[in-house]
């Protein structure tokens, strides 16, 4: 079996033109997803105001910021359920599956009610709907990952992962874009009432488009020769857990770092900004575009670099700098200076675009087998833990404390515990994507002897 997932190129999918074209599909669908996504962040303010009673703004937006939180706890739920079906039916039709799921919730949010039309049951079906999103992210960023990387050609595969990371920056660029043109378009009045819907109503041609693409991809040629071995794995989550612990801890550490700064600058800061400071909404979203822009130009390049120096190196060297630059980039971002606001976002941007190579090094820590079901676990419990919940409890230590601070130094805490995973972690770009498949030689936690574990052996790749 590891002959036959190691000798991909002989398949014809794994031409140029099919890479090509899965890289494409995979990365319209990934944009698609974080612009549906980002949407509910840049008008948490007005939907605050929409869908929850009472007369302190700050209040409201906590309470707009507890239902963000949701989606993100529903994370893993989404996460397990589709990173399973991945395992074993195929990462295509989890692809397809996520995209139609966000759709449908994202336009669903533009079409409910507010509070004053259906009282409480319009905050009720927010959380519903915003879980319903979360369930498709979770499937989304596994799917994706496990898909693009086990289609890319040995020796770019950081160059094919960072595309993701890329268009994850475009999606929530233009999820904040159309605010930020609606919001100078439309009478103030017309977008708290209506104008805000449009952003979430188009997403359904959008949908479309990324199913339309999606549904026209094979199924990754390494999926393919699991099957066709008879290694498909039939409890993958209990196989990923017993497997692979260490690895799995590694991977939760730096998306939890890189969920939190990215939630805490891209989504909290421009809503805090408004709510307490009272900078224009356009200003203040419009200022994060350069952070975005940033990570969204820089992230194929360095991931093409990754292939050539390695991931180790972008590792450290972004969550060090992810650790030293948060505070200081918080700071500007807060003093909501004509320069410093946008040069805060640039700076946080930095070390964020160093971390573009996080998915394909991922991706790399685990075999096809439990490969979809290991990103959705290192995915969702570092995002729900972390990343989600950032608005929400930035908004509960500012009110708790009175510092507007507290929230930068939780997010530096964060990114340390980052660097010591980075650390801890050896390199993956110049070894065989298979190199832990079940019959490899190199299996679990041995690339890793630090922190210890046992690979697929029988036991594992049954799940028992």
């Amino acid at each position: 079996m590891s002959q036959a997932l190691h000798n991909t190129r002989s398949e014809p999918a794994t031409g140029a033109t099919a890479s090509g074209r899965a890289l494409v599909a995979a990365c319209a669908g990934n944009l698609v997803e974080w612009y549906d996504f980002a949407v509910y962040g840049a008008f948490a303010t007005i939907i605050a105001a929409t869908f929850f009673p009472g007369s302190d703004p700050s209040a409201r937006l906590l309470a707009s910021f507890a239902v963000f939180a949701t989606a993100f706890l529903v994370r893993p739920v989404g996460a397990l359920l589709f990173g399973r079906l991945g395992d074993r039916a195929g990462r295509r039709r989890v692809l397809a599956t996520v995209i139609v799921l966000m759709a449908l919730a994202t336009a669903g949010i533009g079409l409910l009610p507010g509070y004053t039309t259906i009282g409480m049951l319009a905050p009720l079906l927010l959380t519903l709907l915003r879980s319903a999103q979360g369930l498709s992210v979770g499937g989304e960023s596994s799917g994706a990952t496990a898909f693009v990387v086990e289609y890319a050609p040995e020796g770019r595969r950081g160059w094919y992962g960072a595309w993701l990371w890329s268009t994850l920056a475009l999606g929530v660029a233009g999820g904040i874009g159309v605010a930020v043109l609606l919001a100078r378009v439309l009478p103030r009045a017309s977008l708290e009432g209506w104008g805000w819907r449009l952003a979430f109503l188009v997403t359904l041609p959008l949908g479309l488009v990324g199913l339309y693409l999606r549904l026209r991809l094979d199924e990754t040629p390494r999926f393919r020769a699991t099957q066709r071995a008879r290694a498909v794995v039939r409890r993958p989550l209990a196989a990923a857990v017993r497997g692979y612990r260490g690895r799995l801890l590694i991977g939760v550490a730096l998306v939890a770092a890189l969920a939190l700064t990215f939630n805490l600058f891209f989504f909290y800061l421009p809503s805090h900004l408004v709510t307490a400071l009272a900078v224009p909404l356009p200003r203040a979203l419009a200022a994060s575009l350069a952070g975005l822009a940033l990570v969204a130009v820089a992230a194929p390049l360095l991931g093409r670099l990754s292939d050539r120096v390695g991931r180790r190196p972008l590792l450290i060297g972004g969550t060090l700098a992810l650790l030293v630059g948060t505070l200081p980039a918080f700071l500007l971002v807060r003093g909501a200076g004509p320069l410093g606001l946008p040069l805060g976002y640039v700076l946080v941007g930095l070390p964020l675009s160093c971390l573009v190579i996080v998915p394909p090094f991922l991706a790399e820590l685990f075999p096809t087998p439990v490969r979809s079901t290991a990103l959705a676990i290192t995915y969702g419990v570092g995002s729900a833990l972390f990343g989600g919940t950032a608005p929400f409890l930035a908004t509960l230590l500012v009110r708790g404390t009175g510092d507007p601070v507290t929230p930068a130094y939780y997010a530096v805490a964060v990114a340390a515990a980052a660097v010591v995973a980075a650390l801890l972690t050896r390199e993956t770009a110049f070894r065989p994507l298979d190199a832990d498949s079940p019959t490899s030689s190199h299996v679990g936690d041995a690339a890793l002897p630090a922190l210890g574990s046992h690979g697929l052996g029988p036991r594992a790749r049954d799940g028992r």
